[in-house]
């Protein structure tokens, strides 16, 4: 850390290829503004998993760590600094598509306005979610979420946004994507037959507020299990998130864990903050205050 009277050192982690390139346009205005404040380095991420390698093998030293790119590049930069004991603050620059974790965090979408935010907020201390050694802010997921989000990425989907969501799924319940799935948790079992699981420990998916309710730091995972379920009826559960109206449909099961196992037959792809991570079965727990943030919880 630097001597009482330098600035502190931030290391500015940053995806040239999210959204439309925009941080990429964007990063000589972006780096001036940090500089500002802080003692910056910048490092670009050249492919899939970069950004994990760079947070945890060069973060060691620096007071923050600036993940600048959509929800994959913030997962990856995450997984990278809770490899260590004395975690550098994380900060945010919103480069993606969705932008679910800063939306969540409460920061401004507009990439200089996000450099701002964090010059004059103070860092606070989120719940994390672990899923076996792997880590997530938004959620993790299995099932429907899992095969459309990794379908979405192929897509044009700035344009579309969470639109793309609802007619990728359309088409996906065309097909056989029934599973069973056995979840424990603190105090129950559950057993049923799903399409889908999503764990949320943020606010939104695919930019939409599903949960307006939910606080990041309440010390538990908001659960949902979405059971057989129509065209029709997945498309009146679209409705009711556009009309900003709370989930509530028989197909929909709803309750709050802070720890769960999670078993499915056939075994599902896991998807955590939209990247994909393994299969079931899967441990999942919530880790309170594990993370520092610049950010409004």
């Amino acid at each position: 850390m630097g001597k009482e009277g330098d600035k502190a050192k931030l290391l500015l982690i940053y995806n040239p290829v999210a959204g439309q390139e925009t941080v990429s346009q964007m990063i000589g205005d972006i780096a001036r503004s940090l500089q500002e404040k802080w003692d910056l380095t910048i490092r670009p991420t050249l492919c899939g998993g970069h950004a994990e390698r760079i947070a945890a093998q060069e973060s060691e030293g620096y007071d923050v760590v600036v993940a600048a790119g959509g929800d994959g590049t913030i997962h990856e930069v995450v997984n990278g600094l809770m490899r260590f004991d004395k975690r550098p603050i994380l900060g945010i620059v919103p480069g993606g598509t969705a932008n679910d974790i800063a939306r969540t965090m409460q920061v401004p979408l507009d990439l200089l306005e996000a450099c701002e935010f964090m010059k004059q907020e103070q860092p606070c201390a989120i719940d994390i979610g672990r899923c076996n050694d792997r880590y997530f802010v938004n959620f993790f997921g299995v099932g429907l979420i899992s095969t459309v989000s990794s379908e979405i990425k192929n897509e044009t989907k700035t344009y579309l946004r969470h639109f793309t969501y609802y007619l990728k799924s359309l088409q996906y319940l065309q097909s056989d994507s029934l599973f069973r799935v056995a979840i424990t948790t603190e105090d129950k079992t559950i057993q049923k037959e799903a399409v889908m699981v999503y764990v949320a420990n943020g606010q939104s998916l695919a930019g939409l507020e599903l949960f307006g309710d939910k606080e990041l730091n309440s010390g538990q995972f908001e659960v949902i299990i979405v059971e057989n379920i129509g065209l029709s009826e997945i498309m009146s559960v679209a409705s009711s998130y556009l009309r900003r109206e709370p989930i509530q449909h028989e197909a929909i099961f709803r309750f709050k864990a802070s720890e769960l196992t999670i078993a499915c037959s056939p075994a599902q792809f896991i998807d955590m903050d939209g990247e994909k991570n393994g299969k079931t079965p899967s441990k999942v727990r919530l880790l309170s205050g594990a993370l520092r943030v610049i950010g409004r919880v």
